[in-house]
């Protein structure tokens, strides 16, 4: 064998440039002389160069340059022998020489006699003489190839080749070892070479298999079995353990963080495209964890978004759920085999590296929901907690709370199957108003604290009507006292802190008002006994029916959504300012039903509804009259409307001096001169004034008598007929004996504004009284009118006749 500095210089023979060469000399001549000078130096016998053509000796000169290689590869293989950096350019060059001019050229003569899906552009003679003998020539190159670079240890030689090289060579392995036996001339044997080829690609980092075999794909021509080969090799790779890791080296480069996104599609692309012959839902399993697996903050960014991208787009095909199989158990398991730690940092990592569409954080964090709270929750307990753990809980939580359904949202907060952890009861050092003593889940203050913070409004609505409601009938349906304690604690907290802002729970009046609307209309069972309560243990003392606290927080809700002030037995909520003016039976049809649900409220309701129906039938009245009169024109009558509007505004106000006020400003609207009001706006005064002689208020009071003697002075009988009608209903012979306490009340009210109409009518008393005098005899006549009414149309009768004897002498 010879040795090393021998085969070195006989190489140089074949790389070097003569000294006294020139630019002008002949490609062929210069290669002649430089085999020449090779075997001189190789004291080999010299081929006759004499007839060859540039190819012939193109490729000669490749033999020999592969034999030179193989010699100091051998050599290498077994001693360590110290090679300077020119020897190591020079063997670099015969490396090049072997494939530019042998391996390549001998698989493109082999290629030209095999069909080609690109027509040419001219119809070619392609000589096919030499085929058989280019095709033996081209195996036994290969051959020798892998022999070096598949031999143990490697040598400089084979890691140049496999360095610089390895997507040629595996173009030729590849063509040869898996051609068609139709492509094969008759009379040749292909060489056995796809266990060669598979021990090649396992020993090498799939970063550059995949590379190289991608490299081969992207070389023209590819014929149909080299393009198949590959995308199988391809797969392949892709399925080792740093398969995927491989693809985005190969693609990206190590350590890069610029990712355009072209790259990324490509990424994506490939990995979301299952092999041929494989179902999508077990190429998903299989790639799912290793795609989790780089969305670690120990990798590059740009695989990191490759890996987000890709699933990303895996969470938007078919197979979906075996991706999401991958993520969730983690948190829904008791053992699960990733820690909910490192899966939250995942998917933190997923949610930052693409684009938080709605769809991809709704199929992430919809399952888990449940079980991000009940960690968040658990975290909040804990005074030792990582403070970055407690923020990314929060940030998913509000991130899914904000960008997902609203139904969505509070079909996962309303579960009855939360994922709840093991939770720590406070000590009692540590006791404060809103401790949760008794364990509830979830925490009445944390839920609500929560719900403030994701500052979604139609939820936070959403969730309260739904707990009134449910409430109202655990209660009343006397379900299980823990789980009515748990509603009316969440209730409280809700009412707490959720006043205004954002998170309001009167965000939704139309919510608001339907639930009120349902309460009202909601009739009690016959209530037994057992069932009531009372405040005390005497007869006459009043009975509080099972669902009157729930009527009382219902006007409570329509007080503050029509006036925006605080429930009157809840003072901590505060909603001043808040009087969604919009609101009108034109836009909302509960306004009218709970006008009517309140009347038998307002006359014969328990005490602590009483005022609280009154009052909110004054408000509806002045909304539902706002709500139809019409837009303020100009002129005298848009003078009459403004003041008219600015009025009802007025009543609205949750301010006693402030409505009376409103009441004042109607009482000198209606006592303009004849023509200058509007007559229009006479039945909606009339009612608002009878509205305000039931209040309790003395100022109320006085200002509805005053209102309603001034409509009679300005108009006339129509005002003092309803007057008389609203004094006298219900005292017929049937309805009589059912009038209550209450009805007497307002009657008598009634009668007290009819004497002052009495007084104010003066001599031209006579002209009315075939319109007062009447009934008010019919009422004294009658022995089943309570006595009370009967005094009081006595004394009216009275009035008469000390204020004109002519208005009773008629009758």
């Amino acid at each position: 064998m010879l040795d090393l500095r021998a085969l070195l210089t006989a190489g140089l023979c074949l790389t070097e440039s003569e000294k006294n060469a020139t630019a002008a000399q002949d490609l062929k001549d210069v290669l002649r002389r430089r085999l020449l000078h090779y075997y001189d130096t190789m004291e080999m016998t010299p081929v006759d160069l004499s007839a060859g053509d540039l190819p012939a000796l193109e490729q000669q000169t490749a033999r020999q340059a592969l034999f030179v290689l193989e010699n100091i590869h051998a050599i290498l293989e077994k001693e360590d022998v110290p090679v300077g950096t020119r020897d190591l350019s020079e063997l670099r060059a015969l490396v090049a020489i072997t494939f530019k001019w042998g391996l390549d050229a001998l698989l493109s003569s082999v290629m030209l006699a095999w069909p080609h899906e690109t027509p040419k552009l001219q119809p070619q003679i392609i000589d096919l003489t030499n085929a058989p003998e280019d095709f033996n020539s081209l195996c036994d190159i290969v051959m020798r190839l892998l022999r070096m670079v598949l031999s143990d240890p490697p040598t400089f030689v084979s890691m140049t080749v496999l360095n610089r090289h390895l997507d040629q060579l595996l173009r030729a392995c590849i063509s040869i070892g898996w051609i068609p036996r139709s492509l094969c001339p008759p009379e040749v044997t292909p060489p056995l070479l796809r266990a060669e080829v598979g021990r090649l690609l396992q020993s090498m980092p799939s970063s550059q298999t995949i590379a190289a075999l991608g490299s081969v794909l992207s070389m023209q021509p590819c014929p149909t079995h080299v393009r198949k080969t590959c995308s199988v090799l391809l797969s392949k790779q892709l399925a080792r353990p740093d398969g995927i890791r491989g693809l985005c080296a190969s693609v990206f480069g190590e350590n890069v963080e610029d990712a355009p996104l072209e790259k990324i599609e490509h990424v994506a692309r490939v990995l979301t495209t299952a092999p041929s012959g494989t179902a999508l839902e077990d190429y998903f399993s299989a790639t799912t964890p290793r795609l989790l697996d780089l969305l670690s903050d120990r990798v590059p960014v740009a695989f990191r978004r490759a890996a987000a991208f890709s699933i990303s787009r895996m969470l938007s095909m078919s197979a979906a759920s075996v991706v999401l199989a991958s993520i969730h158990p983690s948190f829904l398991s008791f053992h699960p085999s990733v820690s909910p730690r490192i899966m939250l940092s995942t998917i933190t990592s997923l949610l930052t590296n693409t684009d938080p569409s709605p769809s991809l954080v709704s199929s992430l964090l919809f399952p888990i929901a449940s079980a991000l709270y009940s960690l968040l929750y658990h975290v909040d307990q804990l005074k030792t907690s990582d403070p970055s753990l407690k923020e990314t809980l929060q940030g998913h939580l509000a991130t899914w709370a904000r960008l997902t359904e609203t139904t969505e949202v509070v079909a996962v907060l309303w579960s009855d199957k939360p994922a709840k952890l093991d939770f720590i009861t406070p000590n009692d050092e540590e006791f404060d108003v809103d401790t949760n003593i008794l364990e509830l889940y979830p925490d009445p203050a944390h839920f609500a604290g929560f719900l403030k913070f994701i500052q979604r409004m139609e939820i936070s609505s959403e969730l309260f009507v739904r707990l009134l409601e449910n409430y109202r009938r655990s209660k009343s349906e006397n379900g299980d006292p823990m789980r009515t304690l748990l509603y009316l604690q969440l209730v409280v907290q809700m009412q707490t802190q959720l006043a205004d802002g954002p998170s309001t729970i009167l965000g939704n009046p139309s919510h608001i008002l339907s639930f009120v609307r349902h309460v009202l209309e909601t009739k009690p069972e016959d209530a037994k006994d057992e069932d009531s309560d009372s405040d005390d243990d005497t007869p006459n003392a009043e009975i509080i029916g099972p669902d009157d606290e729930m009527t009382e927080t219902a006007v409570n809700l329509l007080l503050a959504v029509l006036e925006g002030t605080s429930f009157a037995n809840l003072p901590c909520l505060d909603l001043t300012g808040v009087a969604n003016s919009e609101l009108s039976a034109r836009n909302n049809a509960d306004l009218e039903a709970i006008f009517s649900l309140l009347e038998p409220l307002s006359l014969r309701g328990p005490t602590s509804i009483l005022a609280l129906a009154r009052e909110a039938r004054m408000v509806l009245t002045a909304r539902l009259a706002a709500g139809t009169s019409s837009k303020p024109s100009r002129g005298r009558d848009g003078d009459v409307q403004a003041v008219y509007q600015k009025a009802l505004k007025l009543l609205q106000d949750p301010i006693m001096p402030v409505r009376a006020h409103g009441l004042l400003m109607l009482r000198e609207l209606v006592s303009a001169k004849q023509g200058e009001g509007d007559p229009a706006l006479v039945p909606a005064i009339l009612s608002i004034f009878l509205q305000s002689v039931q209040d309790d208020d003395s100022y109320m009071f006085l200002n509805g008598v005053q209102g309603l003697a001034a409509m009679v002075d300005v108009h006339g009988k129509d005002v003092l007929r309803g007057l008389v009608k609203e004094y006298v209903k219900g005292t017929d012979a049937l309805g009589a004996s059912a009038l209550t306490t209450r009805d007497v009340d307002i009657r008598t009210r009634i009668g007290e504004a009819l004497g002052s109409v009495i007084k104010r009518c003066g001599s031209a008393l006579p002209s009315y009284a075939d319109i007062l005098v009447p009934p008010l005899f019919q009422l004294v006549r009658s022995p089943q009118v309570p006595v009370p009414l009967r005094t009081s149309a006595l004394a009216l009768l009275g009035d008469c006749e000390s204020t004109s004897p002519l208005a009773l002498a008629n009758m």
